[in-house]
């Protein structure tokens, strides 16, 4: 009988060990995840080295980086022992109608939770439960997690590589102010609304630098705002009169509308580095329906920014929305 899959080694566990190590880049997390001890791990990435004949870790004082091949590696497993653990989970789950979403903070709290009555009337028996992702990059997102089957997080330039992650949507940025700062007046003009404090997204404050970049204006005020963790809680500022948000417009099209929120005069919006994207971790008929479900929401709300930033003659620095 002719002998299949020759080039794996001996034992699959120490596949299992470098993927953890691989994406910890630590021999000391990757034993606590597995709940073994540090030397157990270095021995087997020692004999994995050795059957495949390659170096996966260059190893540094206090710090471990990947080689080439070790990344190759790493990104396979990653990928494939996700999808093992997935569809084992589908089959143990097969009458399960639960959908488990992992959503990032602030578009979950301003986007997805407004609209889910929606997918739940036409879907009244599937149910719902929804985690958020606190954090701004998609390095702090822990997609190789179990507990969801749809993740949808935010990314600057390119998403994880590990995962086949679906791109949704871009953002759009421009400063946003609460008709509170200023009762008497119609519409601030631009120099006026940045004499408030500016409310930042980001610790990094780079919403802000970014879109006074673009937009060819020197900020020459102290900025003395408020700093946040995520969108939401900047955006929860502004709405109580604060200062001015710099945000992403397609997360308030609603407050837009109505008046809660306005744009100074005049105000070029800009496409911002951020990127929305999704990964579904279990591909079933639930999945599928959400998923169909959720693209058409991007697609109305898309539509319906469009008509509002038509009607009210907004400059848009981008190429499509």
């Amino acid at each position: 009988m002719k002998k299949r899959h020759t080039s794996l080694p001996p034992s699959l566990n120490a596949l299992r060990v470098f993927e953890a190590a691989s994406r910890n880049l630590s021999f000391t997390l990757a034993a606590e995840e597995l709940n073994v001890t540090q030397s157990a791990v270095s021995r087997q990435i020692k004999q994995l080295e050795a059957h495949l004949g390659i170096t996966l870790f260059i190893r540094q004082h206090r710090a471990l980086t990947l080689t080439n091949e070790g990344k190759s590696l790493a990104d396979l497993l990653t990928r494939q022992f996700s999808e093992l653990n997935s569809h084992i989970d589908q089959l143990k789950h097969q009458d399960d109608n639960t959908l488990r979403l992992n959503v990032a903070m602030s578009l979950a709290v301003r986007w997805l939770i407004p609209r889910l009555h929606s997918f739940k009337e036409q879907q009244p028996d599937i149910d719902i439960v929804l985690s958020s992702i606190i954090g701004n990059t998609s390095d702090e997102v822990s997609l190789t997690s179990d507990e969801y089957d749809i993740a949808i997080y935010n990314y600057e330039d390119k998403p994880q590589g590990r995962f086949h992650s679906t791109f949704l949507r871009n953002e759009l940025l421009a400063p946003v102010y609460s008709a509170l700062i200023a009762p008497e007046a119609k519409q601030l003009t631009l120099e006026q609304a940045l004499c408030f404090p500016l409310l930042h997204p980001t610790k990094d404050r780079s919403d802000w630098r970014n879109w006074l970049a673009q937009s060819g204006i020197r900020f020459s005020h102290q900025d003395n705002g408020l700093t946040f963790d995520t969108l939401d809680m900047a955006l929860t500022s502004c709405m109580a009169g604060q200062g001015i948000a710099m945000t992403d417009l397609l997360l308030v099209v609603s407050e837009l509308e109505k008046g809660f929120l306005q744009l100074p005069h005049p105000v070029t919006i800009i496409e911002g580095p951020w990127r929305y994207a999704y990964v579904c971790q279990n591909k079933n008929t639930i999945t599928r329906t959400f998923i169909t479900w959720l693209e058409e929401q991007v697609a109305l709300e898309r539509e319906q920014f469009e008509k509002l930033a038509n009607n009210k003659g907004w400059q848009i620095q981008t190429a499509s929305i």
